[in-house]
């Protein structure tokens, strides 16, 4: 076990076991679902709530122009790109077949524009166009939407387009799981939140609204998301949510109609937030800490914000705790400072590591309390 020195305080091992649901907050079955492939997310740490055929690799649909719209984003935020430089529509991009703005060759609209078209009405003349202003083609464009995914480790995700209308017999496909991974990657961005969560966008160059096509961006807590729909692929969607501070995300692909597919998208995430619990809160002390110079010279350790999980079963409230201090902590400690971190290992196996912040502000000590706190604190280590 790693092992740090703060003051007289070594490393703490805290056994534990959550607090008992009561009778009011028994465990929800999982709903029974017929998507092909599904799954629920925790997208604060990491990690797979509840899936079915989750690493099947699948045909997406336009879930795809989440990867279209983060690499543009990027760029914006880069400085490569701008949002409001002009893009002239091709006619490659103006006969994109499926869901379109109707834009024709020779139209001049912005980046900006290209973007909102994309993420809210699915428009794929809109990524067409975009994606040959920023890479030249959209063969060239669905290098960087490759290049992408590598960086952010999705395996089982490859790209031909960037509007998702080709399937996996063009080798074109994904998985439940690598979405939702880079759905939470593509939400790091505060573009990408602002143009998600938009309920819609006023298109300058064709002087008219248009709203955003996401079935449930008017639930609460719904950050946005995505949908799709092919022959091949079956109806497509994904949802980002956060309540009660935390950000769940849920997946269907392969759903018979839109109905279903909407539905089923919402039963995960209602069953999901339905069974959070908080498994460490922050009145918990994980430790108390000594900063001999200080005018406090120990405070409390504990959680900056509460560690709550969804459960399953029983088992999901069983873990085990290791506090792991930073080195040589001094004062002045603020209040709220981190000082170290929890390892959680749950019952699931699965691990995170939590923050650890003062609970009290230590101040400065004047040099000759300091030095009574040292020997204090040495003849404290002689005398145990």
């Amino acid at each position: 076990m790693r092992r740090f020195e703060a003051a007289a305080l070594a490393v703490l091992i805290v056994l534990g076991l959550g607090a008992p649901l009561r009778a009011a907050e028994s465990i929800s079955a999982p709903p029974e679902l017929s998507s092909i492939a599904y799954a629920v997310y925790d997208g604060d740490y990491q990690y797979l709530i509840l899936e079915h055929n989750a690493h099947q690799r699948r045909s997406i649909a336009s879930i795809t122009k989440v990867m279209t719209l983060l690499v543009a984003v990027e760029l914006v935020e880069a400085g490569k790109i701008g949002l409001g430089d002009e893009v002239v529509v091709s006619a490659r991009a103006a006969s994109r077949e499926g869901t379109q703005i109707n834009l024709k060759a020779g139209d001049r609209c912005s980046v900006e524009e290209l973007l909102y078209a994309s993420a809210l009405q699915s428009a794929n003349d809109a990524a067409v166009a975009l994606a040959e202003h920023v890479a030249g083609s959209e063969a060239e464009f669905a290098k960087l939407m490759n290049a992408k995914a590598q960086e952010l480790g999705l395996k089982d995700t490859h790209y031909v387009d960037c509007t998702g209308l080709l399937s996996m017999a063009s080798n074109n496909y994904s998985t439940a799981y690598d979405q939702c991974r880079l759905l939470v990657a593509a939400l790091q961005h505060e573009l990408m939140r602002k143009i998600l969560a938009a309920p819609d966008y006023f298109l300058k160059s064709q002087n008219r609204k248009i709203s955003n096509s996401h079935p449930l961006l008017e639930s609460p807590g719904v950050e946005g998301g995505k949908t799709g729909a092919t022959t091949p692929a079956g109806h497509t969607l994904i949802t980002s949510c956060v309540r009660h501070g935390r950000r769940l995300v849920a997946v269907v692909l392969g759903a018979r109609t839109r109905e279903i597919r909407n539905s089923e998208n919402e039963q995960l995430l209602e069953w999901a937030f339905g069974n959070l619990r908080t498994l460490i809160s922050t009145e918990e002390v994980q430790a108390r800490v000594l900063v001999p110079d200080g005018v406090q010279h120990q405070i409390d350790a504990v959680l900056g914000q509460e560690y709550s999980v969804v459960v399953r079963d029983e088992g999901d409230l069983e873990y085990s705790s290791e506090v792991e201090l930073l080195p040589k902590l001094k004062a002045p400690i603020d209040a709220g400072d981190k000082v170290g971190e929890l390892v959680v290992r749950r019952g699931d196996g699965e691990t995170v590591r939590l923050d650890l912040v003062a609970r009290q502000s230590t101040g400065l000590a004047t040099w000759l309390r300091r030095i009574f706190n040292r020997l204090r604190l040495l003849f404290g280590r002689m005398g145990g």
